[in-house]
């Protein structure tokens, strides 16, 4: 069920322009070097995007 559910967050995320800012993966409490490196690859990634388009979209629209 959570694997559909992301699957379905993950498309509305690519149609609405912010693909790639979700992520999901399975990791054990006794994994806390993973948890570390996955969290801190993926902040990685994210703050590479770029700032949300949508709220630049928002902003014009607001001084418009």
């Amino acid at each position: 069920m959570t694997l559909k559910r992301i699957a379905f967050v993950q498309e509305l995320l690519k149609f609405m322009g912010l693909e790639g800012r979700l992520h999901l993966e399975w990791i054990s409490s006794a994994e806390a070097q993973k948890y570390v490196d996955v969290v801190t690859k993926f902040t990685e990634k994210i703050r590479n995007m770029g700032p949300n388009p949508l709220r630049a979209i928002n902003e014009m629209k607001k001084a418009g």
